[in-house]
């Protein structure tokens, strides 16, 4: 019997190493993990908890884009997802994309989490309870196999796809998931797929999911979509910015919970949008 790989050690889940970049630390990749993969029984502990229908945020993702795709009649063989984190829609995608899904996050440690995962299609992490005390969780992803998508995993910057390989070339489906308020230049993201085709065909789709949640510490306020001078939102701004080049598939709201411990949650709402390329 194989014995699961340990992805994250629960001792480290204390320790703040000044060294690492955001995201990165042991106890944000915890949260990430148990967020993509967790069971609800993992996330809540117990039944009936008010915050349930908000578990399942990458699946429901994949769910929607997949709807998308089977509505407009778009093949998708290929699909990024960028800003893919520990992989969670990525491995949710690869369950109906037909060839290859290729996740992409500027975390080199979120990437090593993601490919140990999916390479060994189980692992154990811990989460943290109170005080200094953890609690040990398993999870799975299903093996490559027949029926299913080649899933890889790359480091790479969302506002700079260019310099990755031709795995992001020409594909049929773009994810972009709680990523442009988290990128220096959201905008110049966003227009990799406006201004060229290089990245995705004609034809694709591109979803869009953020809570449109802006700080100074990863981009400058003028870089941020949407206007201060005439209060224009961010749901505005990005369907100005997209409608350029692309038709509107679909719109709504999706939950989605970050685990503190077994009473704290961080809650948010990403705005959801699916698009269609002229």
């Amino acid at each position: 019997m194989t014995v699961p790989p340990v992805l994250l050690k629960g001792d480290d889940l204390f320790e703040d190493d000044p060294t690492l970049g955001p995201y990165e630390n042991t106890r944000d990749l915890s949260k990430y993990l148990l967020m993509h993969y967790g069971r609800i029984d993992d996330v809540f502990e117990r039944p009936h908890h008010p915050l349930a229908t908000s578990h399942g945020y990458p699946q429901r993702l994949s769910d929607l884009l997949e709807l998308c795709a089977l509505r407009s009649g778009t093949r998708v063989r290929r699909a990024l997802d960028v800003g893919c984190s520990v992989g969670g829609v990525a491995h949710a995608l690869g369950g109906w994309v037909e060839e290859r899904v290729t996740g992409i996050d500027v975390s080199p440690r979120s990437i090593d989490v993601a490919r140990t995962l999916h390479r060994h299609g189980c692992g154990t992490f811990s989460v943290v309870q109170q005080g200094p005390y953890t609690r040990e969780v398993h999870v799975r992803v299903p093996v490559p196999g027949e029926g299913r998508a080649r899933v890889d995993f790359e480091v790479g910057d969302a506002c700079d796809l260019g310099l990755l390989g031709e795995t992001t070339r020409g594909v049929d489906a773009a994810v972009l998931s709680n990523v442009l308020d988290r990128v220096a230049d959201p905008e110049r993201c966003l227009r990799q797929f406006t201004d060229s085709d290089a990245f995705l065909r004609p034809g694709g789709l591109l979803m869009v999911a953020c809570p449109w949640s802006w700080y100074p510490a990863y981009s400058d306020p003028e870089r941020w979509l949407g206007s201060s001078s005439d209060h224009t939102p961010s749901e505005e701004a990005v369907k100005q910015l997209l409608g350029t080049a692309f038709d509107l598939l679909a719109e709504s709201d999706e939950g989605a919970v970050l685990r503190q411990n077994p009473r704290e949650y961080d809650y948010f709402e990403a705005h959801v949008t699916v698009w269609r390329k002229r």
